[in-house]
C-alpha cells in the first residue's frame, strides 16, 4: 500500500508539472546564484543557463519555468525584485520577455512593505501575456513616491487605468520601444524624443572604460599616503615603491579622494604574485584620466586622476580614445543630464562600467567644446586649490588658521577663509549650471524633458534667482587666482529677486549647522532652493562661524603643528607629563605658536576656537578626534600618524609619538629613558611627602595619586617588556593597522583605534 500511494503521488506530480495552465503566478525565492547550494547550482545551470541566461537569480529561473507551465494563450503573474529591469546580467531575461510575451501591466513598486506587509523588500509585480498584442503596455511607477502614500497612489493609478483617466504615475508604452536602448532596460517613463537620444553614439564609442585592479587583500597592499614615507610615493613619471590609488570614496565631483597608495614596487610584483589578486587593464595604469565610484547613495561623481595613479576595481577609470578631450568628457559625465541617463539605465545603488558605456555621447563643435572645457578645467583646478588647505590631501600646504597672516584674530582668519572657500565653491556651482544648460541645448531637450531631468536630479542651483546686492558683491569680490571672466556675463544676466527678511533670517538661523555631515554649501543651497551667491553673501555679512567646522579646522591645525614638533624632535617622542626628561608638548606648542608669528593673545584665545581648554584637549580628546577624522573608508582602519601612548587614567606616563620615527628602539627608549626619569621624579616626591609628619588634605591627595601613578607605571613597563619579548618590531610601510594593533591589544593607547574585527586581523597579519 505504501508503494502504491507513493506511485500515485508521483504520477499526480508528473501530471501537474507537465500539463499546461492558463495562468502561472509566483512570488519566487530571491536567491542570488552565488548563494546556490551545489545541487541547486548544478540543476539551474543545466536547465536555465542556456540558451538564455535565467540562472543569475532563482527568481529569474522561476520566470522561465512559469512561462513553460502556461499554454500558448497563457498569462504569467510575478512579484519579485526589480533588479532584472536594468542590470546588464539580466539582459537575456528582458530580451526574452520583450520577444516572447506582451507586458500587460507592470508595477514598479519600490522599497517598502508590500501592501502594508511587515516584510520590507524592493519589489516589482507584473503580468505577461503570451498572446501577441498590438496594444501598449501599461506601467505604474511608484518607487519615487513617499512610502506612506504609495499604496493609495497605486489604487488611484489602477482606478485611473480602468476609467481611462490620465495619471502622472501611469505610462503607456509601445513595448517595441523598450528595445531601442541597448541591453533593453525597462525605461518606460521617458518621452519618445528623449528615447531617441539613446540611438546616438555612446560614451563607450568615444572613450575607453576600464575596470581596475583587485589586490585580493587591501590591508596588505594599500596605505593612506600619510601612513608611509611621502618620499617613496611616485610623483609624475618617476616610479617609486608606492603609487597613488583611485578607490571610490564619498561623492566628490571634479577632483579629490586621492588619499590611498598601493605597493607597486618592481612593477607590482608582490601583488601580481598574490594568489587572489586580479590585474586588469594594466596598460592604462599611470595614464591621465578620470574615475568614479561604482557604489554610492547618489549618482556617480566623475573626477580627474593624474598620471601618477592606478585605479581600483571599486573605482573604474575612463580614458580618452576616439575622442581626445578629457576635460569636456568629465564635464559631460558630471552633468545632470548624464546623471539622469545613468539613473535611467541603472537606478540601483551601484553604477557599472556597462551603464556608463551606454550613455549617449555627442561630440560637440569646437565652440561648445572650448566653452565646456574651460569651465571643466577651472572646476578641477579650484578643487585642487581648495585641497591645499585640507590636512588629508597630498598637496596640503597650509592650515586655514594661517590663511591670512595679517589678521590678528584667529576667529576672523577662519571667517575670511570660509568666505574665500565659499566664493570658490560658488564658482564651481555656477560653472556647473552653465554646463548643464549647454548640454540641454546640445542634446536638444524639450522643455518637458528638461523639467523631467530637474524633477529627478534637482535644479541647477546656479540658475536660481539672486538678490541684486549679493550679485554685485560677488562680482566685486573676485578671487585673483580664479578670475570670473568666463562667467561674468552669465552672473550679470541671472534673474534678480528680492527676498523677504523672514526668508533670509530663516536661512541664517541654519548657518551654525553649515558644513556638518551632508550639509555642505551645495546641499544647503539645494535644500533651501536658493542660489549659492545669496548664501555666500548672507554668510559673509553674518557673524556666524559654524562651531563644528571651526573645531575641525582647529584640530587639523594642531595635528599639523604636532607633526612638525614631533618631526623636529630627535626621536619623535614627546611626553605630556612633566619630569619625564623633556619639555612637555603643551610648552612646545606655545613656543611653536610664537615661532609662527602668532601673538600671545591669539594663543590665549585658541581655547575658544578649539572648543575646550588646550591642555585638556591634548591629554583627553585629540587622539580620539584625530583618529575618527581619518576614518575615510568603511573597510579600511583609522590611520592616525600621531599616537597617544598612556599608562592609564592616572597619567603615570603619557606621551605622543610620530609613526615616521617609531621603531622597536623607540619603544625601548620610552622604557629606559622617559619612564625611568618620570618614575624617579615621582618616587622622590613620594619620599618628600612621607618625610612629613602631618600632611594637608591636598598633600594627602597628591600622595595617593603618586602611589596610583607608580603602580600604573609598573604595569605599563610590564606591557612594554611583554611586547619586546613577543618580538614587536614596527616597520613604517606595514601601515598603522599592523603597527598599532599590538599596542591596542595591551591597552597602551588612549583610544581604541581598531574595531574588534580589525584588531584580530592585524594581530594575525602574516606580512
Amino acid at each position: 500500500s505504501f508503494l502504491t500511494d507513493k506511485t500515485k503521488d508521483a504520477i499526480t506530480f508528473l501530471r501537474l508539472i507537465t500539463q499546461k495552465y492558463d495562468v502561472a503566478a509566483a512570488n519566487p525565492p530571491y536567491t542570488d546564484s552565488s548563494d546556490f547550494g551545489p545541487d541547486l547550482k548544478k540543476f539551474i545551470e543545466a536547465n536555465y543557463k542556456k540558451p538564455n541566461k535565467f540562472h543569475i537569480n532563482l527568481y529569474a529561473s522561476f520566470i522561465k519555468r512559469c512561462f513553460e507551465l502556461t499554454n500558448q494563450q497563457g498569462k504569467v503573474a510575478m512579484v519579485h525584485p526589480p533588479t532584472f529591469m536594468y542590470i546588464k546580467t539580466f539582459e537575456d531575461v528582458r530580451k526574452y520577455m520583450l520577444k516572447k510575451t506582451h507586458i500587460d501591466l507592470f508595477v514598479e513598486w519600490g522599497y517598502m512593505g508590500m501592501f502594508n506587509s511587515s516584510a520590507r523588500v524592493d519589489a516589482s509585480m507584473y503580468i505577461l501575456n503570451k498572446e501577441d498584442s498590438t496594444t501598449k503596455s501599461i506601467f505604474i511607477k511608484l518607487d519615487n513616491i513617499y512610502e506612506g502614500k504609495r499604496y493609495d497612489a497605486f489604487i488611484e493609478a489602477y482606478k485611473s487605468i480602468l476609467e481611462c483617466n490620465p495619471n502622472e504615475n501611469v505610462f503607456f508604452v509601445q513595448q517595441s520601444k523598450l528595445e531601442i536602448i541597448k541591453s533593453y532596460p525597462f525605461i518606460y517613463w521617458i518621452s519618445d524624443e528623449f528615447r531617441k537620444k539613446f540611438e546616438l553614439k555612446t560614451t563607450g564609442d568615444a572613450l575607453k572604460l576600464c575596470s581596475g585592479i583587485g589586490t585580493g587583500d587591501n590591508n596588505r597592499f594599500i596605505r593612506f599616503w600619510w601612513e608611509i614615507d611621502k618620499q617613496t610615493i611616485s610623483i609624475d613619471s618617476e616610479r617609486k615603491k608606492w603609487a597613488m590609488l583611485a578607490k571610490g570614496g564619498p561623492y566628490n565631483r571634479w577632483y579629490g579622494n586621492l588619499w590611498l597608495c598601493i605597493n607597486w614596487e618592481n612593477n607590482g610584483k608582490i601583488i601580481k604574485d598574490f594568489p587572489t589578486s586580479t590585474i586588469r587593464n594594466e596598460s592604462f595604469y599611470f595614464n591621465e584620466g578620470m574615475s568614479f565610484a561604482k557604489a554610492g547613495v547618489k549618482s556617480p561623481s566623475f573626477r580627474y586622476i593624474p598620471n601618477n595613479s592606478i585605479f581600483d576595481s571599486s573605482s573604474p577609470a575612463i580614458f580618452t580614445a576616439k575622442y581626445k578631450n578629457l576635460e569636456y568628457s568629465i564635464a559631460l559625465l558630471n552633468s545632470k543630464l548624464s546623471s539622469y541617463l545613468l539613473d535611467c539605465l541603472n537606478p540601483t545603488a551601484g553604477t557599472q562600467v556597462g551603464d556608463v558605456e551606454r550613455t549617449p555621447f555627442i561630440i560637440p563643435n569646437k565652440f561648445i567644446e572650448k566653452i565646456v572645457s574651460k569651465l571643466s578645467i577651472t572646476n578641477i583646478e579650484i578643487k585642487k586649490h581648495i585641497a591645499k588647505y585640507n590636512l588629508i590631501e597630498l598637496n596640503f600646504l597650509i592650515s586655514p588658521l594661517c590663511f591670512n597672516s595679517s589678521e590678528k584674530e584667529i576667529l576672523s582668519c577662519i571667517k575670511l577663509f570660509l568666505n574665500y572657500e565659499n566664493h570658490l565653491i560658488n564658482q564651481i556651482l555656477i560653472n556647473e549650471a552653465i554646463i548643464n544648460l549647454t548640454f540641454f541645448d546640445l542634446y536638444e531637450l524639450t522643455d518637458d524633458d528638461r523639467a523631467m531631468v530637474f524633477a529627478k536630479e534637482g535644479e541647477s542651483i546656479g540658475c536660481l534667482p539672486v538678490c541684486k546686492f549679493a550679485k554685485q558683491a560677488y562680482l566685486e569680490n573676485e578671487v585673483s587666482e580664479f578670475p570670473l571672466e568666463n562667467i561674468k556675463d552669465y552672473i550679470q544676466n541671472l534673474p534678480e529677486q528680492e527676498f523677504e527678511s523672514n526668508v533670509r533670517e530663516a536661512i541664517e538661523k541654519e548657518f551654525p549647522q553649515l558644513y556638518q555631515s551632508n550639509n555642505d554649501l551645495e546641499e544647503f543651497c539645494v535644500r533651501h532652493k536658493v542660489n549659492p551667491i545669496n548664501v555666500w553673501h548672507w554668510f559673509k555679512e553674518s557673524n556666524i562661524i559654524p562651531k563644528q567646522r571651526m573645531n575641525d579646522l582647529a584640530m587639523e591645525f594642531l595635528a599639523d603643528m604636532f607633526r612638525e614638533i614631533l618631526m623636529e624632535d630627535e626621536d619623535g617622542i614627546i611626553p605630556l607629563v612633566p619630569n619625564a626628561g623633556e619639555k612637555i608638548l603643551l610648552d612646545r606648542v606655545e613656543e611653536k605658536f610664537i615661532e609662527k608669528s602668532f601673538s600671545m593673545a591669539q594663543y590665549s584665545s585658541f581655547d575658544n576656537v578649539l572648543g575646550r581648554e588646550l591642555n585638556d584637549y591634548i591629554n583627553n580628546h585629540f587622539f580620539k578626534n584625530f583618529s575618527d577624522h581619518l576614518n575615510l573608508f568603511m573597510y579600511l582602519p583609522k590611520t592616525p600618524f600621531i599616537w597617544h601612548l598612556t599608562s592609564g587614567p592616572e597619567q603615570g606616563f603619557d606621551c605622543y609619538i610620530i609613526i615616521y620615527k617609531w621603531s622597536r628602539d623607540r619603544l625601548l627608549s620610552i622604557r629606559s629613558r622617559y619612564i625611568e626619569q618620570r618614575e624617579r621624579s615621582l618616587a622622590n616626591r613620594q619620599s618628600d611627602l612621607r618625610a612629613k609628619e602631618i600632611l594637608s588634605a591636598s598633600e594627602q591627595n597628591e600622595a595617593d595619586k603618586i602611589y596610583n601613578q607608580l603602580k600604573e607605571i609598573e604595569s605599563f613597563k610590564q606591557k612594554i617588556d611583554e611586547l619586546l619579548a613577543e618580538g614587536y618590531n614596527p616597520i613604517l610601510d606595514d601601515g598603522v593597522g599592523k603597527n598599532i594593533a599590538p599596542l591596542q591589544n595591551k591597552g597602551m593607547l588612549a583610544y581604541e583605534v581598531l574595531n574588534k574585527g580589525q584588531l584580530k586581523k592585524y594581530l594575525n597579519a602574516d606580512w
